[in-house]
């Protein structure tokens, strides 16, 4: 398969249904690249957290050496979810008054358990990792969690940045307003934060949408997993992220491309991969496309 070279790829990010192997070949596809001599941050965004197992190793939030040029690290998306809650929290400290804020971290406590708070953590965590760590390392590999949830979370920043724009928008026509009613207008506390809010979401915006960003999607042969691999390619690519690959798990032999996708086979293992070792054959199929 000739039609996708991976070296050209910063950042990389797996998808599909649960169960189809996401964590073995985001794991392999890390292996490749750190054996081709680039710096790789592993990262498990998947609540099940499959990769402290897999590379027998005792993961956590910062990075661990795997071996050299690979390091690994799993998001606790609950204790994300809390930290970014708090930050929110914090900020509305310096904006609210005295005689609000509790009921805004009243707001806050529910909203851990609203809709969608999952996916703004992730989101969240993903910023936080690329920029905290794009200096140290060339090339990041994201083992995400289930297709549904990915895609909500590939095409949430363009809907986020329209919020944050629309928040800002009203905000300042309200300073406005204020200003020609003679009320003293200085910095405002809440637009510098919507503003801090909107350059994340920016930010990821770009990055799921770059050239150099990777998206593979994971499938096995049964009929419901490639029904939700094609159903993922279409919703992604309808959010404006470009799939690269199907990465065909468990397959005997070679087919054609799958939904119109340059196809990447991988063959059943004979036991399921608990360590580097036995991930060696992904590893050599990688090789030959990096």
């Amino acid at each position: 398969m000739k039609s996708v070279n991976l070296k050209g790829f910063n950042v990389f990010f797996l998808s599909g249904k649960g169960g189809v192997g996401k964590s073995t070949l985001s794991t392999s596809l890390a292996l490749s690249l750190s054996k081709k001599g680039f710096k790789t941050l592993l990262v498990s965004l998947d609540p099940a957290h499959s990769l402290s197992i897999l590379l027998k190793e005792e993961l956590g939030g910062s990075p661990t050496q795997v071996i050299q040029n690979l390091f690994s690290l799993e998001v606790d998306l609950e204790r994300s979810m809390r930290e970014y809650l708090k930050r929110v929290e914090k900020e509305a400290e310096k904006i609210v008054s005295p005689a609000l804020i509790g009921n805004v971290k009243n707001q806050i406590e529910l909203a851990y358990y609203s809709p969608g708070a999952l996916e703004l953590a992730t989101v969240d965590s993903i910023y936080q990792i690329i920029r905290k760590y794009e200096g140290d390392f060339e090339k990041f590999v994201f083992d995400t969690a289930p297709s549904g949830y990915t895609v909500r979370l590939m095409a949430s920043p363009d809907k986020l940045l329209n919020w944050v724009d629309s928040l800002i928008k009203v905000r300042e026509e309200s300073l406005k307003y204020r200003k020609m009613a003679g009320e003293p207008v200085g910095r405002d506390p809440v637009v510098e934060v919507l503003r801090r809010r909107r350059e994340e979401y920016s930010f990821l915006g770009k990055v799921f949408k770059s050239s150099k960003t990777f998206f593979g999607v994971v499938v096995n042969p049964g009929k419901l997993p490639l029904e939700i691999g094609k159903r993922t390619v279409e919703e992604l690519e309808r959010a404006g992220v470009r799939v690269n690959l199907i990465l065909a798990n468990r397959f005997q032999g070679k087919g054609g491309n799958l939904f119109g996708k340059p196809t990447l086979y991988f063959p059943p293992l004979k036991e399921e991969p608990i360590g580097i070792e036995p991930l060696e054959p992904f590893v050599e199929l990688f090789l030959k496309v990096l």
